[in-house]
């Protein structure tokens, strides 16, 4: 983990930060309960580095995920993208989870990607960040993680590691017919025609966006003309590139703005722009505040 005010964990850290973990170093399950109170840091913006599902099992939580307030419950299961912004703002007493992380590699033996437009959504930015399952769902999720957690464990079975790839596999087909489910998206040529112009804009957002601000950029990449990648975003995601792309930075400055070792100069570099008027003008059209302003409610 780095010693950062922003703390980064990665699947090694959490494997070494709890003790009953799997020694699988693919993934790793653990279970966060009132017993273990102080890995639940109030006020401390965090980031996961590999693919998560956490499932509430117990309590409630207030948290912001990239800055939105959310309130979480049993029943319900976060999916964790990597470099998504987390933090705890309060929790009940008996609040509890059980949480799943894995390794990019058990992704792609999977070859998850490939096979479902239904989990490319739900590996994607798009998908909505919490999902209140129904209980038969979260009944499945549970005893495959279950007997994820027995295989991944010095397990004496000569297939373990292919059964971990399995119940993983389940698991994320169940999340993939949830979602297909509850959202029964229209399945002509046309629209997964947009559906793939949107995936693939948001991806290069996330990449790009500290460096290129300009949608002209992306549409170039694309191939696309911006007068088309405009109107597909907007009729997707109700939000033009340009409010899409502005979202992404003004989040990343927010968060930076939050750490008080970091100048406005340093994050005026960061974010690639010319000078800290420019910045400023920038922040405030989309906030109201000047960075100064926003810095000091910290």
């Amino acid at each position: 983990m780095k010693d950062t005010f922003i703390q980064v964990y990665s699947l090694s850290d959490i494997t070494q930060r709890y003790p009953n973990t799997l020694v699988d170093q693919r993934l790793a399950i653990v279970d966060i309960g009132p017993s273990y109170k102080q890995y639940f840091v109030i006020g401390k913006p965090y980031q996961f580095t590999n693919l998560g599902l956490i499932i509430i099992t117990a309590g409630k939580c207030q948290i912001t995920i990239n800055l939105e307030p959310i309130t979480v419950k049993r029943g319900d299961i976060i999916v964790v993208l990597p470099n998504q912004f987390f933090e705890i703002i309060n929790y009940t007493e008996d609040f509890a989870v059980k949480a799943l992380f894995v390794d990019s590699s058990l992704l792609l033996e999977g070859s998850f990607y490939f096979k479902s437009n239904e989990l490319i959504n739900i590996l994607s930015s798009k998908f909505p960040k919490v999902i209140s399952l129904n209980g038969q769902v979260t009944r499945e999720i549970r005893f495959h993680l279950k007997k994820l957690k027995e295989y991944s464990m010095r397990s004496s079975n000569l297939f373990a590691k292919n059964l971990v790839l399995h119940h993983f596999s389940v698991i994320m087909y169940e999340l993939g017919n949830f979602y297909y489910q509850i959202n029964l998206e229209k399945n002509n040529s046309k629209e997964q025609r947009g559906e793939e112009i949107v995936k693939e804009f948001l991806f290069l957002m996330y990449t790009h966006f500290k460096q290129e601000r300009n949608v002209q950029f992306y549409a170039d990449n694309m191939h696309i003309s911006r007068k088309h990648l405009t109107k597909i975003i907007t009729d997707k995601l109700h939000k033009t590139p340009k409010q899409l792309i502005a979202e992404a930075v003004i989040l990343e400055a927010k968060v930076l703005l939050k750490n008080p070792k970091i100048s406005i100069s340093e994050i005026v570099t960061e974010l690639n722009f010319n000078d800290t008027a420019i910045f400023s003008k920038y922040f405030k059209t989309y906030t109201g505040i000047s960075p100064t302003e926003h810095k000091k409610t910290y």
